[in-house]
């Protein structure tokens, strides 16, 4: 017995080192992936918090477009500095392929001279399985990286379809920080009294998106052709709001959705709540 006993002992003291084992490799590697998008969201406020800009003015929506002079104004934006570092925080659903809708957090952190964000997304595809994520716009180069652990990848994506979705992306989220609207690299040009048309360029590359206003100058939806990596194809990709809030003194949308256009009817990827946003605080939560 006392064989058969120690026998058993040294089974359970090697599970026990496999699971330890197991465990400082998965933490390991949560840790060196995250500390990497962390090293990048630095990369973002940094350089941000270096920038300082004047006071949104009358003067400065003279020749915008009216419905975005309409939505700059109801933002609440003059009298207040374009600012230099933006982050937020929110929370929804990502369709995940077969798993269908999965709840997920995230973080956001924009400059806006120069342009650039970080997106930082946890969510779990199982019990015990959480799935660390980042999309980041840094140098006019977009990247989007999804992790089980921290160490399995499960999503990758770079490349000039990339650069050009990601540009689109920051262009869309302006909408979170109005007064950037006002930065060098967009320009503005009229359609009616409900839309315009924004265009950005940066870094060799241009996109273009409609911009949607209520008569309130409350920003509706945005369209733009955006390539799909899911389905191969550029489609059009649209974004419609339907809640509002205010934060630091600035109104914007609160949740909304995004969605692609395909030849079976829209296909939404997204649900989102913002729950925080700080303008010119430049350092992680």
């Amino acid at each position: 017995m006392a064989r058969i006993h120690n026998r058993t002992l040294m089974v359970y003291g090697g599970l026990t080192l496999v699971v330890l084992v197991g465990a400082s490799v998965i933490g390991l590697g949560r840790y060196t992936f995250e500390r990497r998008i962390n090293g990048q969201i630095d990369e973002v406020l940094e350089p941000g918090a270096a920038v300082t800009f004047d006071l949104v003015c009358q003067e400065d929506l003279v020749g915008l477009p009216g419905p975005v002079q309409r939505w700059l104004r109801w933002s609440g934006v003059v009298g207040k500095p374009i600012p230099s570092t933006v982050r937020l925080q929110q929370e929804g659903e990502l369709l995940v392929g077969d798993l269908g809708w999965l709840p997920f957090t995230a973080e956001e952190y924009y400059s806006t001279q120069p342009p650039a964000f970080v997106w930082k997304a946890n969510t779990r595809i199982a019990p015990g399985l959480p799935v660390i994520g980042k999309d980041s716009y840094l140098d006019g180069r977009g990247a989007l990286e999804m992790r089980v652990l921290g160490l399995v990848p499960v999503a990758r994506d770079a490349g000039p379809e990339m650069d050009e979705g990601d540009l689109l992306r920051y262009l869309n989220e302006i909408l979170w920080f109005p007064a950037g609207s006002l930065i060098p690299e967009i320009t503005w040009d009229p359609i009616d009294d409900g839309a315009a048309r924004a265009t950005m360029s940066y870094c060799g590359v241009s996109g273009t998106a409609t911009f949607f206003f209520d008569r309130e100058g409350r920003p509706t939806n945005m369209i733009a052709d955006r390539y799909d990596r899911d389905y191969g194809a550029v489609l059009p990709w649209s974004t419609p709001m339907n809640a509002y809030g205010e934060f630091d003194g600035v109104r914007v949308p609160t949740e909304g959705e995004a969605a692609y256009s395909r030849e079976n009817g829209d296909f939404s990827y997204i649900r989102l709540t913002i729950t925080d946003v700080n303008y010119d605080v430049p350092e992680r939560y």
